[in-house]
């Protein structure tokens, strides 16, 4: 298992046992994503503390997370980034369309 789920309140904490988000954890991600949805959590943060790169394949996960959050009435924000995966995020503009922040404490405060 590569993708860890933990409830926080009504948060659903989604978190990587990888330190390179390739692409491979898509299934394990997604259904993490609905799974919490399904529990009745609207708010899903991402934990990528320790992730060190993400490949183009990651970036789109991400991004399929945010929509499937979206489309269901939730929200997908992001934490922890490291600086060379944001630097990643930000080249190819996607760090405009994700919702970042600097730790999950702060992720859970903004509503």
């Amino acid at each position: 298992m590569k993708v860890i789920t933990v409830f926080k309140d009504q948060f659903a904490i989604i978190s990587f046992k990888v330190d390179q988000i390739l692409g491979y954890e898509v299934q394990e991600f997604q259904d993490a994503v609905l799974n919490s949805i399904d529990k009745g959590t609207k708010f899903i943060i991402v934990d990528l503390s320790g992730v060190k790169y993400i490949s183009s394949w990651g970036i789109g996960m991400l991004i399929h997370g945010l929509a499937t959050t979206k489309n269901r009435g939730g929200e997908f924000k992001i934490a922890c980034l490291a600086d060379k995966v944001f630097e990643v995020l930000q080249k190819v503009k996607i760090n405009t369309v994700l919702d970042i922040h600097k730790s999950v404490d702060s992720a859970m405060s903004v509503r």
